[in-house]
């Protein structure tokens, strides 16, 4: 009996944190593609009683976690300047689900992407310089395969279509607590789901770098971690990440960053 109990409790323990995050209605419409043969825009799954979207709050300089928290909860808080917010795609156990996702780029090596729950966990996905890049790249080849009538629904492994790319990921329980991270490279492509495409970031397991401190506390890789877009939420992220917007936010937010000098005229 207590087995059955401490199960049902996993269970509702489980569904409150895939939950987490979500949009209380669906704000993105699945892309409508006219291939080979029609498609109706239909809206996805929604979830009632989760959590409302909600405006960032501006960062203003580094915050400092205070010895508790980071005893406790290992915060991150004093890692992230978190400057926007977007909507993506996961696939959970109810289907396709819009959640929100936070804008941010890491003090430490200044990459850059979103964060948001993923599967009951949340995953903070970021990009250097080079792979912001190739990120774009992928994405401006869906736009013209999309608009050219190229996407193939019934072809295999179209989610690696445009090829690797590197990030980091760094996930946990909950946004505030990451400890988790590893480094790797993940695919993009594009994934039609009830009729309708979407682009692709996905990764299998990395190694997790904090195995090696907490040990068994922990697992030793990430979980297989996949991402949809539409066309409009990924034009939207790729505004937000876009290398203006980044040095913009890191000259307001990053007290130790230091404008490279302009170099003296030669006489």
């Amino acid at each position: 009996m207590k087995k059955t109990i401490l199960g049902i409790g996993l269970l509702v323990v489980s569904a409150i944190l895939i939950s987490c995050g979500t949009t209380k209605e669906v704000q993105s419409v699945p892309d409508a593609y006219t291939g080979e043969e029609e498609v109706v825009s239909v809206s996805e799954n929604s979830e009632e009683n989760v959590t409302e979207k909600t405006a960032p709050v501006p960062a203003k300089g580094k915050k400092k976690k205070n010895a508790i928290e980071d005893f406790f909860t290992f915060g991150n808080k004093d890692e992230y300047i978190m400057y926007d917010n977007t909507t993506v795609f996961t696939k959970e156990l109810t289907g396709l689900t819009e959640k929100n996702a936070n804008v941010v780029i890491r003090y430490d090596n200044h990459k850059a992407g979103f964060g948001s729950y993923n599967s009951a966990m949340y995953y903070y996905v970021v990009f250097d310089k080079e792979n912001r890049a190739t990120l774009a790249r992928a994405a401006e080849a869906y736009f013209s395969d999309f608009e050219n009538k190229r996407l193939k629904r019934k072809a295999k492994n179209t989610d690696k279509t445009y090829g690797k790319i590197g990030y980091s990921l760094h996930w946990g329980t909950i946004s505030s607590s990451t400890p988790n991270n590893g480094v790797g490279e993940g695919y993009c492509g594009y994934e039609f789901v009830k009729g309708a495409p979407y682009f692709t970031i996905y990764n299998y397991s990395f190694y997790n770098n904090y195995y090696e401190r907490a040990g068994d506390a922990t697992t030793r890789n990430s979980n297989f971690v996949k991402y949809y877009f539409t066309r409009a939420q990924l034009r939207q992220l790729l505004n937000m990440i876009s290398e203006e917007t980044i040095t913009e936010q890191i000259i307001n937010n990053d007290p130790d960053f230091i404008l490279n000098p302009t170099m003296s005229d030669e006489y």
